[in-house]
């Protein structure tokens, strides 16, 4: 026979159906709102720990927790205070509410204007009191915060406290703790979590949990709880599990960034929102982890490092709330500006340690596929520099560092620093040109590429002015190699780049005059050594070879290929017999050095010892009719591949230099390609970009034509996180897959 309800559970059902409409359409953190945030929030009125708080809409909520000395615990010692501020009200104090009972170690959550809290310890016995009897509740309660009234959940199907709670969707989860069991009892840990759905039946179910800790912190984002940290049977942890919430399964997940001191993982606090989760702990550190479980770390720092506490997103901002210190306990409420989300943190971490150091990618990391686009349809940022120059942009540090040249004479030089994620200008250094030369497209302009280190930037010039600045423009040294070694002679100019090999800064000189290698310290300038070589005009830059034995420089010029010792200034050995390799540069693999020539059959592999650098090489091949245009080749697979001036791609067989095809681009090209995996990316004079695929067909098959358009060639590229920047003679444009390029202009 059906029971008839009690007056009790008819007020608890109407409050349970009043309650449901702002649980069915929670959200993680509160809608962000016009008036702003306070930088100073008053303190509240108690120094607390181990309490309850949660934000409301606009509104931050306080309740209970442990007061006095710290591990003492007492009726004397909870706190009865229930508080909130107005966030918005820029003169507001905390305001104190009615009918508290004293409770600590618990969780509280909101839902649009109400805060329900659960669970908690009330400890029953007198500060006088010999031994302690203190007992979890497994009382629930959420606070009406227009009818000033608590209305009662169902309860917990056990006491528990020193645990967490979180929201997600219309459920609340309550994970970790225990149950004391009053004096003379040992506690229980709890092995499940319990939760309840407020868009259904309203009841609380347990699953399994698979650890037992307490003074944890939880997180819900993306369909996930996340549970990290805490103070087990054995000891704290650093460790963190994720429930999914579709399939309640739990994963181990991985560990917690490291932190100082000995509380490791214990009385931290997480909460999650659109991107992922903030966490903190005693170090007063702010980490963030990404939907892909890897940690962003030292995002922020608190000005008062805690634990016990609670960390609170609001708008732009974290606020830190009460907790302990090694002092004793806190009352203030700190509140952290962040600045960009830790998306667009992530992104500019994420370019920041992309390096593209100098000509070609020098020095570079091997580039993966999965990073970069294959298609894409317009520039995420595109600006027109200052000047006309012909060299590649380089890249350190989330700045893109570019050369130029401006007046009729050539007579101003310009290096630049560019803001990788927006195009914006960091700095910009101009130098007088020692030896000025008529500003012509027949003559270099800006043509070497710079090259940068962790230290500074190293930028010269066809005027013989080499400069190192450092990451934010300032000039740490000059030198003027016209000046010192005389005019540098010719009809076309000097366009080899400055490279870093065996610790030094070295130039190759090859001009109708004298010409030399001069090698310099990078952290004075002072000239370390100097090697004379015939003249003889190239255009060519050598590559830094680092073996088991030496550091050695590979220079393809004016004739010849030749080994030098970078660390002595020193010839190994030298190969001449090659005609025209004055423009492309050489190129090289762990076992074959290739130096291109403009003229069809001169073109040479030579065979190395992996082992011994220093024996001198044996011709492999000089494959007929296979010429090189300004871009330099790419060794490929089992191929390699030659661009000549028309457009032409050639592709050889590494091991016996036969010509296996030939693929005519949509247009000619000066930038040297781009292997990544089994696709190149050939940037096209003007300004568009065919992605080939070189696999095992016969012929290359076309991945995608992205059209771009300049006014002036596309001299040098440079990879970034998911994208290229683009150089041509008076613009830089950044490029990125068309979702990645949304996503990062909103």
């Amino acid at each position: 026979m059906h029971k008839p309800a009690s007056p009790r559970h008819r007020r608890v059902v109407l409050w349970l159906m009043i309650l449901l409409t702002p649980f069915a359409a929670l959200a993680a953190q509160p809608s962000p709102q016009e008036k702003p945030v306070p930088e100073d929030l008053p303190a509240l009125p108690v120094e607390i720990a181990s309490f309850g708080a949660a934000l409301a809409e606009d509104t931050l909520y306080v309740y209970g927790g442990h007061v006095g000395t710290t591990h003492q615990h007492s009726v004397q010692n909870l706190s009865r205070g229930f508080y909130s501020l107005d966030l918005t009200a820029t003169d507001a104090g905390w305001t104190e509410h009615d009918e508290v009972r004293g409770l600590q170690g618990l969780a509280m959550v909101a839902a649009g204007k109400w805060v329900c809290r659960i669970g908690g310890m009330e400890a029953r016995n007198d500060q006088d009191a010999p031994e302690d009897d203190l007992h979890s509740v497994d009382e629930v309660a959420c606070f009406d915060s227009e009818g000033e009234r608590w209305v009662p959940l169902p309860p917990l199907s056990a006491g528990r406290s020193s645990h967490d709670a979180v929201v997600s969707g219309s459920r609340i989860y309550a994970v970790g703790g225990w149950q004391l069991r009053g004096e003379g009892n040992e506690p229980v840990w709890h092995d499940t979590i319990e939760v309840i759905d407020m868009a259904g039946d309203r009841q609380w179910r347990t699953l399994p949990q698979p650890f037992k800790r307490r003074a944890l912190t939880a997180a819900a984002h993306g369909g996930k709880i996340y549970a990290f940290g805490g103070l087990g049977p054995n000891g704290t942890t650093l460790e963190f599990a994720v429930f999914d919430e579709q399939t309640e399964s739990w994963t181990d997940s991985g560990s917690i960034p490291e932190m100082s001191g000995a509380m490791r993982g214990f009385g931290i606090s997480a909460f999650g929102v659109e991107d992922g989760v903030y966490l903190s702990a005693n170090d007063g550190k702010i980490h963030f982890l990404q939907p892909d479980l890897t940690w962003l770390e030292d995002l922020a720092e608190m000005a008062e490092p805690r634990f016990f506490h609670r960390l609170l997103p609001y708008r732009d901002r974290l606020l830190a709330v009460a907790g302990a210190s090694r002092e004793g306990h806190l009352g203030s409420v700190e509140s952290i500006a962040l600045g960009e989300s830790p998306t667009a943190m992530a992104e500019d971490r994420a370019a920041a340690a992309v390096r593209w150091p100098g000509f070609r990618g020098a020095g570079a990391e091997p580039l993966a596929p999965e990073e970069l686009p294959i298609e894409w349809d317009d520039a995420t940022w595109r600006i027109a520099l200052t000047g006309y120059g012909q060299s590649s942009p380089v890249i350190w540090g989330g700045q893109v560092f570019v050369t130029a040249i401006e007046g009729d004479e050539s007579e101003t030089l310009i290096l630049s620093a560019i803001d990788l994620k927006d195009g914006s200008v960091r700095w910009r250094r101009l130098f007088e040109a020692s030896q000025p030369h008529e500003n012509s497209h027949m003559h270099s302009r800006a043509a070497p590429t710079p090259v940068v280190d962790a230290n500074a930037v190293y930028a010269f010039w066809e005027s013989g002015d080499l400069v190192a600045l450092s990451h934010q423009g300032e000039t740490l040294w000059s030198r003027s190699l016209t000046a010192e070694e005389g005019e540098f002679k010719g009809n076309h100019g000097v366009g080899s780049s400055p490279v870093l090999a065996g610790g030094l800064l070295v130039v190759q000189v090859t001009h109708s005059g004298p010409s030399y290698f001069m090698a310099f310290d990078p952290a004075t300038g002072e000239t370390r050594w100097k090697l004379e070589r015939p003249e003889g005009v190239a255009w060519t830059t050598p590559i830094a070879i680092d073996t088991s034995d030496a550091p050695y420089l590979v220079s393809s010029a004016a004739g010849r290929v030749e080994l030098i010792d970078a660390e002595k200034g020193a010839v190994v050995w030298s190969v001449g017999d090659i005609e025209k390799n004055h423009v492309p540069s050489v190129v090289a693999s762990w076992d074959m050095i290739v130096a291109p020539s403009s003229d069809p059959g001169q073109s040479l592999a030579l065979a190395v010892r992996p082992d011994a650098w220093e024996t001198p090489p044996e011709v492999l091949w000089r494959p007929e009719g296979v010429a090189s245009g300004f871009g330099s080749p790419v060794i490929h697979g089992d191929g390699v591949l030659f661009l000549n001036k028309s457009g032409v791609l050639q592709k050889v067989n590494k091991k016996t230099g036969e010509l296996e095809w030939r693929h005519r681009l949509p247009a000619a090209t000066w930038a040297t390609p781009i292997a990544v995996a089994d696709r190149v990316y050939f940037f096209l004079k003007d300004g568009n970009t065919a992605v080939l695929a070189l696999d095992d067909q016969a012929e290359p098959r076309v991945l995608a034509e992205n059209a771009m358009s300049f006014e002036d060639p596309v001299y040098g590229v440079a990879p970034t996180a998911n994208g290229f920047v683009l150089r041509s003679g008076s613009e830089l444009a950044l490029v990125r897959e068309a979702e990645r390029q949304l996503a990062a202009t909103q």
